[in-house]
């Protein structure tokens, strides 16, 4: 009778050894398989990741996701995004930072709401906390005939500084559209390049900031500034290039041809200057332009 419990303890040992539970996991394929999408807008990397469930005949709206009730916006666990700067979603500020994605689908030409939650590390909606949202905004859900089998999430630029997130399942489309602060983001990066750069590079990092305020129409008082402070440093052909073309748009042509030709003076006298080269037709278009608006 004393060896019972020993006797017991060894029969479920053996049961559990030789169950198939027991045996390794096999890797097979998953219903909805994880994904995970990146792009850069501007200066800003948005990063979705997410489980992706296919259609598969079902009927999805408002029988396989409820109406008014808190959807993970995928499979699995829930739906994160992540913004590496801070960002503004659909009228709603967001600090740089990762959360976790959920929609409340609604029936008929209702709005959606989108919800980005403090909490990233649930399963699903189970402990989705409503307490720990940091934004809710509603948007408009589009319904197209095309069948999108599985969901799927892109990201797409539409200018510099925004852009938008389209969720596309079934026959519905979601678009989240989010602006960034690429302008003060790219002249914080520009006054940091500075402060630690030597005395010979920041004549390059002036002309590269102000070419990119005059290639993307931005702040033209410090575009100016900066190709001010870069030709004082270095002749160079391209300094004076982006400077001539910041005073033709101010509309000191008599300064911009003064400034292509101290541009192509610098070129001339330097043979491995291959942007002179390369750009010596589009500087002579110009200067021709902008003698012909000097004198009309």
């Amino acid at each position: 009778m004393k060896d019972r419990p020993l006797l017991l303890l060894m029969t479920i040992l053996c049961f559990v050894a030789c169950s198939p539970l027991a045996v390794a996991q096999v890797e097979l394929p998953q219903k909805s398989p994880a994904a995970s999408v990146s792009y850069v807008v501007g200066l800003t990397k948005v990063t979705i990741d997410y489980s992706s469930p296919a259609v598969r005949e079902r009927q999805l709206w408002g029988k396989l996701v409820p109406y008014g009730e808190v959807w993970r916006a995928g499979a699995n666990a829930a739906t994160t995004i992540t913004f590496s700067t801070d960002v503004n979603v659909e009228g709603e500020d967001l600090d740089a930072g990762t959360y976790a994605f959920f929609l409340i689908p609604r029936p008929g030409e209702q709005k959606w709401t989108a919800i980005f939650n403090k909490r990233t590390d649930q399963w699903g909606t189970a402990e989705y906390d409503p307490g720990l949202d940091v934004a809710r905004v509603d948007i408009n859900p589009q319904f197209l005939t095309a069948n999108q089998e599985r969901l799927t999430y892109s990201i797409h630029d539409q200018d510099l500084d925004k852009g938008y997130i389209k969720l596309a399942w079934g026959k519905a489309r979601i678009y989240l559209r989010f602006r960034v602060y690429v302008e003060e983001q790219a002249v914080t990066n520009i006054k940091e390049a500075l402060e630690t750069a030597n005395e010979e590079d920041k004549w390059l990092i002036y002309a590269q900031g102000a070419n990119f305020l005059l290639e993307h129409d931005l702040d033209p008082r410090q575009a100016m500034e900066w190709a001010d402070k870069s030709t004082k440093l270095y002749d160079h052909s391209w300094n004076w290039y982006v400077k001539a073309q910041l005073q033709a748009k101010a509309g000191d042509y008599s300064g911009a041809l003064a400034s292509a030709a101290r541009s192509s003076e610098a070129g001339a006298a330097n043979p491995r200057d291959n942007y002179f080269r390369n750009t010596r037709a589009e500087i002579t278009a110009r200067v021709n332009e902008w003698k012909r608006k000097l004198g009309s």
